[in-house]
């Protein structure tokens, strides 16, 4: 078992090689040359394309200010903030004691026999090091098959042999494994009926994790302080890397989403609040594992739509005990010196695993927000709040970049395009920057991962937004749902549903053409709405000196008498004289000539 564990782990990857991550940036390097290329002169471009840069400076100074205050916020959190919170806990622990009581409910199903092992080592490696504890601590297993739990209980009992616990009188661990194949939800709620019927004291402290997921040395010795805390700290999550097997590109994606959450978590924490438990790792206190309705919303959470009523949600369990604490005004921490890893392995196309991630995870953030929001900013906190609001409507600023582009392809303004395009390569070096910080590491891999998984993570969350009840897990095992299948009137909602994402789309583009001035409806309107004038002859105005008008006051003047009135009608008509193309000399007059006046 440790041979195949080292093979498999050596597989794993956190990136590409160096030579792929010089390729990319020589790739990134050239396709900066040509857009320069294309876009020419930048003062004249600037110059011709005023409108476009207003529109972005608007929206530029928007999406800017926040990411500034993003990052100012994560770095006062991780370097100031949390400091001072990990050494009040430090004198709590010393005043209260340690945590009496720690019970581990872990979910497996089918996992790989060397994923379990690596995980549940490193689970039975940081119990045998944690002291103060006053009873022996229980490990939960809901398993999905028999397998799954001949591989426990052979990695359990060579734990045991191997190990020296820093507390001999409680060791070794309870182990209890239960079966559970009907979803994650169904398992949760199970482990918790067990901890429930254990009776564990309210300070107690129970661990949810994945059997994906493996503890970094030193994670319970840093998390457990914090719930010694006053006011007491109900949940905690950690900081997160990831070891894939499977394509470099999708092991760069993975580097970058937990650089980027990293900060995000760091940020929303200044607040004392999440935005998120992540399922694969969050820990809470016993006494809200133990409430009635805390183990109902895992078990089954119902969202409500205003076009497909109530149905039921088939993962994001993370989410659902997020919005329980934070709906009952629980506080929330997070520890970014303790850190997790987790494996993916990539089976078959990464690109459509990846879309799967992103279905999943950006539809599990936007089903739950909405009924969030609506919480308000007492209980959530202000700046979790307007997060909430901010990512609502960062999924239609997203796409206003790639709108213009696509405008402007069509129109032929490639010049404008290759601006656009040479804008997003030079900002995302600011974002990247953040997840290298995070991961150690530089990846050139980031820039172009995080411009495409920006367009991606809006394109599906606006079609999510009419399309909440259909949800899709392929991790170990695909699973779909649709609840609303079988409600009334289902093709007339999903035809609705259809409708409403192409017009959202139509009227997104619409708008964006109308503000850069590709679809100038403000100029040609007046061509279409106006009324035209009633036609009449075009007329010039005869100099008193020309010889025409000397002979029109000489044909007055041997006119016959005929009345003052007969007389003043005949001289208004032979004061107009009607413009007419010289015979003499073939004289063209021009429009600016053709204005009808009266002599």
């Amino acid at each position: 078992m440790e041979a195949q564990l080292r093979t498999e782990i050596l597989r794993c990857r956190r990136g590409a090689s160096w030579q792929w991550q010089l390729l990319a940036l020589i790739v990134l390097a050239a396709a900066a040359g040509i857009l320069i290329r294309i876009v020419g002169d930048f003062q004249l471009w600037i110059v011709r394309r005023a409108e476009v840069l207003i529109a972005f400076g608007g929206i530029a100074c928007w999406r800017w200010s926040w990411f500034v205050l993003q990052n100012v916020r994560a770095v006062i959190y991780r370097f100031w903030t949390f400091p001072r919170l990990r050494r009040e806990a430090e004198k709590a622990v010393l005043q209260s004691g340690p945590v009496p009581e720690l019970t581990i409910l872990a979910t497996t199903y089918h996992e790989k026999a060397w994923i379990t092992a690596a995980v549940f080592e490193s689970l039975f490696c940081e119990l045998s090091a944690i002291t103060g504890l006053e009873r022996r601590p229980k490990v939960i297993v809901v398993s999905g098959c028999d397998e799954d739990d001949e591989k426990i209980n052979q990695i359990f009992g060579e734990c045991c042999e191997r190990l020296i616990p820093s507390s001999p009188s409680l060791w070794p661990p309870e182990l209890i494994l239960l079966r559970g194949d009907r979803g994650k939800r169904p398992a949760l709620a199970s482990g918790m009926e067990e901890i429930v019927k254990s009776s564990p004291r309210p300070d107690g402290v129970v661990v949810f994790m994945d059997a994906d997921t493996k503890l970094e040395p030193g994670t319970l010795q840093k998390v457990l302080p914090f719930f010694r805390l006053l006011p007491a700290v109900a949940a905690v999550t950690t900081n997160e890397s990831g070891l894939v097997q499977g394509s470099a590109w999708f092991a760069e994606w993975i580097s970058l989403r937990f650089g980027l959450r990293h900060r995000t978590m760091c940020s929303v924490a200044l607040s004392g609040k999440l935005l998120c438990l992540t399922g694969r790792f969050s820990v809470f206190r016993a006494s809200v594992v133990v409430e009635p309705s805390f183990r109902d919303v895992v078990e089954s959470d119902l969202i409500e739509h205003w076009l497909w009523g109530s149905f039921q949600m088939l993962s994001g369990d993370d989410k659902s005990t997020w919005y329980w604490l934070s709906a009952n005004g629980q506080r929330m921490l997070y520890v970014p010196d303790a850190t997790v890893t987790t494996f993916e392995v990539v089976t078959g196309s990464a690109l459509m695993r990846a879309w799967a991630n992103i279905q999943r995870w950006s539809g599990n953030s936007l089903r739950h927000s909405w009924r969030a929001i609506k919480l308000g900013p007492r209980k959530l906190g202000l700046f979790p709040w307007w997060c909430l609001l901010d990512q609502r409507l960062a999924m239609w600023t997203v796409m206003f970049g790639p709108t213009v582009a696509l405008l402007g392809l069509l129109a032929g303004r490639y010049e404008v395009v290759a601006g656009y395009f040479l804008w997003v390569l030079c900002s995302r070096v600011s974002h990247a920057t953040m997840a290298w910080r995070q991961g150690r590491r530089f990846s050139s891999y980031y820039i172009p991962l995080q411009v495409l998984s920006d367009w991606t993570v809006a394109l599906a969350k606006i079609w999510i937004l009419f399309h909440p009840a259909k949800q899709k897990w392929l991790n170990r095992g695909g699973r779909t749902l649709d609840t609303t299948r079988g409600a009334a009137f289902f093709a007339w909602r999903a035809g609705f549903a259809h409708y409403l994402s192409g017009f959202s789309l139509a009227v997104l583009v619409t708008l964006v053409g109308l503000l850069v001035g590709f679809l100038p409806l403000s100029r040609e309107a007046r061509l279409f709405l106006n009324r035209s004038p009633e036609p009449r002859p075009l007329e010039y105005r005869t100099p008193p000196s020309s010889p025409r008008h000397q002979k029109a006051v000489a044909k007055i003047s041997t006119l016959p008498e005929a009345g003052p009135v007969a007389l003043d009608n005949q001289l208004a008509i032979s004061k107009t004289v009607v413009a007419r193309p010289s015979s003499e000399n073939n004289a063209v007059i021009s429009p600016t000539q053709l204005v009808g006046t009266q002599l």
